[in-house]
């Protein structure tokens, strides 16, 4: 059974964020848990140690009602989901990764940006910090985007192993069945080399020989800025699901999810984006 997290602050964006991952994860054996952290209050102005206990105490009852009845309301709609709640006490990001690592989560899904000033800073940023330190994948939903099925998928690579680790954790899920997969490689140097021509070649190869049933398509770009040629790849194919892999080495991948980049597209970027963390085995 695939576990998936669910953090949530109560706010659209992520109630939004909740309503996508039941129907992306629909059919695929997986169990979802409902999660809220809480950074408890003290105070030497609010009373006794003793008082402040009760108090927290309170918060958490009071939390953990209202997270029971998100899920008592979810299971109205989604009558067939298992579904497990948790409300966890200390700062969101460090808590969502250590509950992550404890109970062995497969995938965590969250919301993301489309919104405005502080309110977009802080949901991108939080997003962003989980991406870049969460051993399991992680997908990010803009606040304001709406479910529709899988029509298209877009890969960056960079002709590695791991991009073949990654489509073995995505196939997982009913929603990716009968999705078009579009590999995208962007030469950050100018015009694509002989080499990397002749690497794209070898890739595909090994693509179309492993997933014979699958669409696919190849793509072989130039250009210096990997956002803009991302989003500008996204809005012409129309991209449904975006598919990255995060790993730990000085290449095009590493640039791009551990820099400024990496906040960047969790902040702003409008359709879902799956960033799923790999090992170098090169």
């Amino acid at each position: 059974m695939i576990k998936i997290l669910l953090p949530t602050d109560f706010s659209k964006a992520s109630l939004n964020a909740i309503e996508y991952a039941l129907n992306f994860a629909s059919g695929s054996n997986a169990k979802f848990i409902f999660y809220h952290s809480f950074i408890p209050f003290d105070s030497a102005l609010s009373g006794t140690p003793e008082y402040n206990r009760k108090e927290i105490i309170k918060v958490e009852q009071e939390l953990k009602i209202r997270i029971d009845k998100l899920r008592f309301k979810t299971n109205e709609k989604f009558p067939d989901v298992a579904i497990e709640t948790c409300i966890d006490k200390g700062a969101e990001t460090r808590q969502i990764i250590s509950y992550s690592k404890k109970n062995k989560i497969d995938l965590i899904i969250m919301a993301t940006t489309g919104a405005s000033g502080l309110k977009e800073v802080i949901i991108g940023s939080v997003t962003a910090a989980i991406i870049a330190k969460s051993d399991c994948p992680v997908l990010a939903v803009p606040s304001k985007y709406k479910y529709k099925s899988i029509e298209k998928m877009l890969m960056p690579t960079n002709y590695a192993l791991h991009d073949l680790v990654a489509l073995k954790f995505i196939f997982q899920f009913s929603a990716i069945k009968n999705s078009n997969i579009h590999f995208l490689h962007i030469s950050l140097t100018g015009d694509p080399s002989v080499k990397e021509t002749q690497l794209m070649e070898a890739f595909k190869k090994t693509i179309n020989s492993l997933f014979k049933k699958r669409n696919k398509e190849f793509s072989l770009l130039q250009g210096n800025d990997a956002e803009k040629s991302i989003s500008t790849m996204v809005q012409k194919e129309k991209i449904d699901l975006i598919v990255m892999t995060t790993i730990k080495r000085q290449n095009f991948i590493d640039r791009f999810f551990h820099s400024s980049l990496t906040k960047k597209m969790a902040c702003h970027t409008r359709i879902p984006l799956l960033a799923i963390p790999v090992k170098n085995f090169s």
